[in-house]
């Protein structure tokens, strides 16, 4: 089980920063794409409270369902209503969950692979704070479910959409990506134009009528 604690967490080589770590490739940070550490990931687990749990169907296709959650000692719980969703994740309990968002002018998003567990005690359901755990979903949620992760890795990279304000993101940002359209000298010659042209109006006498009588 992978833990935002000390103990028990794998090496952090595997979700490092670009800079100082070797987790991220020197072609993701040559277009600005940030590995996170563990640390950060949990951060943003435990700040969220909904993202897309993508699971194995029981035809063993590929599902996604978006679901709310809350972390609780190193894991993650959702309640489920029975269904199509419970049955495929009781047959193939192995998980995926995504979360992303945006921040300091850069998007993330965050990822945990891990095993599923059906809760059977009262104390850990209490203790986990799932049974209270609000749902945007109508549907009643009586069964609560725990993934315990094997992997939690994350990314950042730099919101280009223009709406980034964020110092090192406006720096970053400011750097060329690809190859860039050669530069032209400007031709002055329709603006000299214009310019002659108003001036050559401005010249022309102004026409003047005597006071009517």
């Amino acid at each position: 089980m992978i833990s935002p604690s000390d103990e028990g967490r794998p090496d952090v080589s595997m979700t490092a920063g670009s800079e100082s770590h070797p987790g991220t490739t020197d072609v993701e940070a040559s277009v600005g794409v940030e590995n996170l550490l563990t640390e950060e990931c949990w951060r943003h687990l435990g700040a969220e409270s909904f993202g897309r749990l993508a699971i194995t169907g029981r035809d063993g296709a590929p599902d996604i369902f978006p679901l709310n959650y809350t972390v609780y000692d190193g894991s993650i719980y959702f309640r489920s209503a029975p269904g199509s969703k419970l049955a495929a994740i009781i047959l193939h309990p192995v998980v995926a969950l995504e979360i992303d968002g945006e921040e300091s002018g850069f998007q993330w998003s965050v990822v945990v692979h891990g095993g599923l567990r059906r809760l059977d005690s009262d104390q850990e359901i209490h203790d986990s704070g799932v049974k209270f755990l609000a749902s945007q979903s109508p549907t009643a949620k009586y069964n609560y479910v725990c993934i315990e992760p094997t992997s939690v890795s994350g990314r950042r990279f730099i919101d280009r959409s223009g709406g980034s304000t964020g110092t090192r993101a406006g720096a970053i940002a400011k750097q060329p990506i690809g190859a860039q359209e050669p530069t032209r000298p400007m031709d002055d010659t329709a603006p000299r134009n214009h310019r002659e042209s108003r001036d050559a109006v401005r010249r022309l006498p102004i026409t003047h009528f005597p006071p009517f009588r």
